[in-house]
């Protein structure tokens, strides 16, 4: 079935996206709108194919959901959010295009009003709370042949892309495919504002509202680029230099230590080293978060640690749902722990309480699955410690006056512990007193909150025990890296 140029390019920005990511395959719109179309046209039955084709919105909004219901010859079509809340937008085009597919391949004999596609419906629309179609299914005589084949094939489509995690291609994704494309020659905001088809202005403003930089953007597919090549690649050092758009190799040496704290070389030759020596699993938690919210969408996230065996790496969270299923989340490079091993995180997870989870990581063909030696990970109270002593949930520079003021939070999974001090740039002559906040079965939560003069790059920790036992954190040679919001780096 053609699609509706207009009536697509309207839905794509009701959406706010015209890709989806499907597991790791991407979607466009018109491909989801055709299986759209083939469970709507190939039914058995009228009153089949608008049932299959509610339960297909769930492939672009897994928020949105449809309640269908049949009493004497008429069905009814509710639209709902998971959370009760109002109606977005393309809920109404989803409404509407049901509506003209409909009118695409069905006649009606007589109706109650006239619909403004120039077709006779017999519906009625009610606005409210929701969203309410009612159909005459006895009224409505199909036009289309149906084929079975198809039909049966779309439903195992759909019920095979409903257990991948789907998420938009956004605007982030789409100018990281643009700045890598390009980073051997010069970018600059007004080139790919023109291609996006906006305003600088309004490129710059959507950026600020995702507290991110066109040069942080830049930057960072710099360094996602240079860490791929590295790892995975026999490329020169000189040869990388260049794909990036440095003069020599020199100039992208010094670029790269500033990035991290250890040379491209030394990356290379840990990432051979970990290909060689791997034992165990590569993929271990870090820790996870949990808020189990009864007036709101509960939220969860999860960090791992991975061993960077190579740069190109699938890395998921396997959650279970609220309806039971379990379904692969992304995860994502956040930074390095040390030259060996990487942090990675998923977003917030809307799942099933308590968030219940496995971490896979496949790689070169092999995958390791952690399910916590069989008993899955489960976040009983709000945060899960996995494999370090501490972790830092809040970490926040803030200007104040002509300062800046850090806030930190830190939970640490030994709970004899009786003090901890911290250090700002390896400033061990004048640590800073933590205090201990409050405490859980599994871990302790301390806190401080310290006004510095000069912007801290990195803080490290120290631990004492009841007995008077000294602990270092297992990352105490690189420590904990600050990280800056746009307006301290503009600072």
């Amino acid at each position: 079935m053609q699609h509706n140029k207009e009536f697509t390019q309207r839905l794509a920005q009701d959406l706010g996206c015209t890709h989806f990511m499907i597991g790791n395959k991407r979607w466009h719109l018109n491909e989801l709108l055709s299986i759209q179309n083939i469970l709507l046209c190939n039914a058995p039955s009228l009153k089949e194919g608008i049932l299959w084709w509610s339960k297909s919105v769930s492939l672009f909004d897994r928020t949105l959901y449809i309640d269908s219901q049949q009493c004497s010859g008429y069905l009814s079509v509710s639209f709902h959010t998971q959370s009760n809340t109002s109606l977005p937008n393309h809920a109404y085009s989803f409404a509407q295009y049901l509506l003209l597919q409909l009118a695409n391949f069905t006649e009606f004999h007589h109706s109650w009003m006239q619909s403004k596609y120039d077709h006779f419906l017999q519906l009625r629309m009610e606005f409210g709370s929701g969203l309410k179609i009612h159909f005459d299914v006895q009224e409505i005589n199909s036009l289309a042949t149906p084929e079975p084949e198809l039909f049966a094939l779309a439903k195992q489509v759909l019920g095979l892309l409903k257990t991948q995690h789907i998420g938009k291609e956004d605007l982030i994704f789409r100018l990281k495919k643009q700045i890598s494309e390009h980073l051997d020659s010069p970018l600059r905001l007004q080139d790919l504002a023109k291609h996006l088809s906006l305003s600088p202005r309004t490129l710059q403003r959507r950026l600020e509202d995702k507290q991110l930089s066109f040069s942080t953007l830049v930057d960072n597919e710099k360094k996602s680029v240079a860490l791929r090549l590295l790892a995975d690649t026999d490329f020169p050092v000189s040869l990388i230099a260049s794909r990036l758009g440095y003069g020599d190799s020199s100039n992208f040496n010094r670029a790269f230590r500033k990035w991290y704290s250890f040379t491209p070389q030394s990356y290379r030759e840990q990432c051979s080293n970990n290909r060689v020596l791997q034992k165990g699993n590569p993929v271990r938690l870090h820790y996870a978060q949990w808020r189990d919210n009864k007036h709101e969408m509960n939220q969860g996230r999860v960090w791992l640690e991975v061993d960077n065996i190579a740069f190109e790496k699938n890395v998921t969270v396997e959650c279970q749902d609220r309806d039971g299923i379990w379904r692969h989340y992304p995860a994502f490079f956040d930074s390095f722990l040390s030259a060996g091993i990487e942090l990675w995180s998923t977003a917030n997870l809307p799942v099933a309480s308590p968030l219940t989870f496995k971490l896979s990581y496949e790689i070169s063909g092999d995958k390791f699955i952690n399910d916590n030696h069989q008993h899955n990970f489960v976040v009983h109270e709000n945060l899960l410690i996995g494999s370090p002593l501490v972790v830092l949930p809040t970490m926040v520079l803030v200007n104040e006056g002509q300062g800046f003021r850090m806030v930190i939070e830190l939970a640490c999974r030994k709970l004899d512990i009786d003090k901890i001090n911290c250090m700002i740039d390896h400033q061990s002559n004048s640590p800073i007193k933590m205090t201990k906040s409050s405490g859980k079965n599994s871990y302790v939560y301390w806190s401080l909150s310290h006004y510095c003069e000069r912007l801290p790059q990195r803080c490290f920790f120290t631990l004492q025990t009841l007995e008077g036992e000294q602990i270092c954190c297992a990352n105490q040679q690189q420590g904990y890296l600050f990280a800056t919001s746009p307006s301290i780096n503009d600072g």
